[in-house]
């Protein structure tokens, strides 16, 4: 069964909602999401933190955990530094057909435990245009929705000075031989406070439309949002497609990979 992958960390009274204070959702919401991991499936790998000192080396720097609230309720998602001022990341994690537009959207870059390289609050929310007339539509499980489910962040200041993460809208890279690895800041079953990745062994394929999945790896809720890379033959990583979808039954990742109207929509509204 498909589901989307932002985490959730704790729901909210409305009145309590506008006093909270973000070190407060995050030390509930650590108690809140505690749980056992399932028993690995043989042949499926799971994602593993990388440690402080990968998180912090280019391009994997420029990767991020979101905060944000929705619906009476605080999530994290990822996202990952795509041009000077703005992050993508998956649509979901910015818009719910019940909650509207997510608020008070924190990004901390390059998070490892504690500490992150920047942290900023995003000024601008932008979703891929056809996501919420699917979501109404259908349901935002639904692998039509996935397909456009892209969204992006603009932030007043430069998010990580001026640097940014390569990316190129070229799906031919996510099913030939080029090394891939899914990032993202998972909290299903570690902190959701550091970074975590997770390498294929078999290549994605479509599902419908601009959305891929790959029954190779796993991906944890908090992941979503974040980036795949796929190494070119040039040697440098380029972020291919964007986490948003998992199943437990059987173990899959799903993503919506750069195409075209992702391309467009990248080129347009985030700067």
């Amino acid at each position: 069964m498909l589901f989307a992958f932002k985490r959730i960390l704790i729901t909210l009274p409305p009145r309590m909602k506008s006093s909270l204070s973000i070190l407060a959702a995050l030390t509930l919401g650590a108690v809140a999401f505690a749980g056992a991991a399932e028993a690995p499936v043989a042949g499926v790998a799971y994602p593993q933190e990388t440690g402080a000192a990968v998180t912090r080396t280019f391009p994997f720097s420029m990767v991020g955990q979101l905060l944000f609230a929705n619906g009476g309720s605080w999530f994290t998602g990822s996202g990952t530094v795509v041009r000077p001022h703005s992050v993508l990341t998956a649509a979901h994690n910015l818009w719910d057909a019940e909650g509207g537009f997510s608020t008070d959207i924190l990004f901390r870059r390059g998070l490892a435990g504690s500490s992150a390289l920047s942290a900023q609050y995003a000024s601008r929310i932008y979703v891929l245009s056809g996501y919420r007339e699917n979501v109404r539509q259908l349901k935002s499980s639904d692998p039509r929705a996935f397909s456009y489910d892209t969204g992006g962040l603009v932030f007043r200041a430069p998010v990580a000075g001026g640097s940014n993460a390569g990316w190129w809208a070229n799906p031919a890279l996510l099913t030939g031989p080029a090394p891939l690895l899914a990032l993202g800041y998972g909290g299903e079953f570690h902190s959701g406070d550091d970074l975590l990745s997770v390498a294929p062994t078999a290549p994605f394929r479509p599902i419908v439309g601009a959305f891929w999945d790959n029954l190779s790896i796993y991906c944890e809720s908090g992941m979503s949002g974040g980036p795949v890379f796929a190494r070119d033959t040039d040697g440098k990583l380029y972020l291919t497609g964007v986490v948003v979808a998992g199943s437990n039954e059987p173990p899959s990742a799903g993503i919506r990979i750069l195409d075209r109207a992702a391309a467009d929509f990248i080129r347009r509204y985030l700067k």
